[in-house]
């Protein structure tokens, strides 16, 4: 087992509720490990469009 720091930049659309943005988030994760920690530290409306928000989310993800 290995641990890995992994940086997401991921665009959040408008049509995913925040209610699902957490399971939107892991599925994400996922494709890196199985996320063990992780924490979205930016939000920001994106340049082209104010509806939609770009997130960073900081994770550590375990690798087996």
């Amino acid at each position: 087992m290995r641990l890995k720091l992994v940086e997401l930049h991921l665009t959040w659309p408008p049509e995913i509720p925040l209610t699902s943005l957490r399971l939107w988030i892991k599925d994400h994760l996922c494709e890196y490990g199985d996320p063990l920690r992780w924490a979205i530290t930016s939000v920001r409306a994106s340049s082209t469009n104010c509806s939609v928000r770009e997130l960073t989310i900081e994770a550590v993800v375990m690798i087996i």
